[in-house]
């Protein structure tokens, strides 16, 4: 899809080395790049080989400039899938260009058409930009819901 001179796509080999750097600049943003140990050998298995995850891309300037990594989950309840979007992030200088919204309408419309019932995700508590954008979409906090982790470590 073509969109304000970026295409959003999904991701294709080749493309690794360039999320890559999208992935680590979200893990600075996010304060845990000490912890992110992506390489481009793990991204590609879980991408294209396993297909554990899948992606968006923006791409703009002929580089990657935005990401969309979510993946698909089952639920027993009413047996339809939700989509769990992991990571959603524009770089700095392409933001305010509606590339996220884009990639979040592109993902809808997929979920949509495979059947799909829900999309979740979670959002730093002290991002109220990203609060507020979510909310723009028509997104509502799950204030019923309390996220817990498990680390294994």
């Amino acid at each position: 899809m073509l969109f304000n001179n970026a295409v959003i796509r999904r991701v294709q080999p080749g493309d690794e080395p360039e999320l890559l750097q999208l992935m680590e600049a979200l893990a600075e943003f996010e304060g845990y790049s000490e912890a992110f140990c992506v390489s481009e050998p793990a991204l590609t298995q879980v991408l294209f080989e396993t297909e554990q995850v899948e992606a968006l891309v923006a791409e703009q300037d002929q580089r990657l400039v935005g990401m969309l990594v979510y993946y698909r989950l089952p639920f027993s309840y009413d047996l339809k899938p939700w989509w769990y979007i992991k990571e959603l992030y524009v770089a700095p200088a392409y933001r305010s260009q509606q590339l996220g919204r884009e990639m979040m309408q592109s993902l809808i419309t997929h979920c949509r058409q495979q059947g799909g019932s829900k999309i979740r995700w979670d959002v730093l508590s002290n991002n109220h930009y990203a609060q507020d954008f979510y909310r723009a979409l028509g997104a509502k906090a799950e204030l019923h819901w309390q996220l817990f982790s498990l680390s294994l470590n």
